[in-house]
């Protein structure tokens, strides 16, 4: 009842409705308001997850190759990881004379030097779809796959005669600062055991994407016969090539634990482009 015992007239209760309308719509707002900041709250959690994730994904693209990243990608439940056979080029490079280099120069100069020379040569594994598969101290092994062979045959040819493009950049750009630095090379193509392997110890388990087999061997082995910083392909790897390259007939020659001589070829560079015809070096 009203304070002065009145009766409620009609106009009392429009403007009672009104109050009330206006009540109603204060608390849905109030509501809403609610509803929008458990949503802010909640798309900000996601916002940080995804920054932690990219953080993340960046952290392991520096460990995980590009074709693994792609295989994941593309389908998250993917078995081609599992080990296969797969025709692929296998490109093996060191650096000559690391020991001598090493047992010379402090280790932060060594590390310089060999940072230096490998951040130069990443560009062009990338751009030839090179994965860099292993690395030791003064080396590298690459793989490149390809759904043609004459492709991946082609990039990792392309690739060695960047990387050693590079390295006699490199030399004139630091010469009377360091020694030159001689980078061998050695490619293999063929038939290889690609996918993920799986080493379990007492401190836990490790994977790791590579290739193996014969092909990876020889292509080991060739890279280790090469000195002076020559390219040594085999004779798969060259027929891949067709007329694309000029080379070197080195012929057949026998590697350790290799059952039959390797007939093995000097890549000296592109058709139509300028090369040095230097001598052989070869061990």
């Amino acid at each position: 009842n009203k304070l002065a015992g009145e009766m409620f007239t009609a106009a009392d209760e429009k403007l009672l409705t009104t109050l009330a309308s206006q009540d109603a719509i204060a608390i849905e707002n109030a509501h809403l308001v609610g509803e929008l900041q458990e949503k802010k709250e909640s798309l900000e959690v996601a916002l940080r997850t995804v920054e932690l994730l990219e953080k993340d994904k960046s952290h392991l693209n520096k460990f995980v190759t590009q074709s693994v990243q792609k295989l994941i990608e593309d389908n998250p439940d993917t078995q081609e990881l599992d080990k296969h056979d797969k025709n692929v080029s296998v490109l093996f490079l060191d650096i000559a004379g690391y020991t001598r280099i090493s047992a010379s120069l402090d280790q932060e100069k060594v590390n310089y030097l060999i940072e230096r020379y490998f951040s130069s040569f990443l560009d062009d594994i990338h751009r030839n779809d090179g994965d860099i598969n292993e690395t030791t101290g003064d080396g590298l092994m690459i793989i490149f796959q390809n759904s043609d062979p004459a492709t991946h045959a082609l990039q990792a040819a392309r690739t060695a005669l960047a990387i050693r493009n590079k390295t006699q950049q490199i030399n004139a750009d630091l010469h009377g600062q360091y020694e030159p630095v001689q980078v061998n090379i050695g490619i293999n193509s063929g038939i290889a055991s690609v996918g993920s392997a799986k080493f379990e110890g007492i401190t836990g388990t490790r994977w790791t994407y590579t290739a193996s087999g014969m092909v990876t061997n020889l292509a080991a082995r060739i890279a280790a016969f090469a000195t002076g910083g020559v390219i040594l392909a085999s004779e798969e790897t060259v027929r891949q090539l067709s007329d694309h390259f000029l080379r070197e007939d080195l012929g057949e020659h026998q590697f350790k634990n290799i059952r039959e001589p390797v007939h093995i070829f000097r890549l000296l560079g592109g058709k139509g482009e300028e090369h040095e015809q230097e001598n052989s070096h070869c061990r």
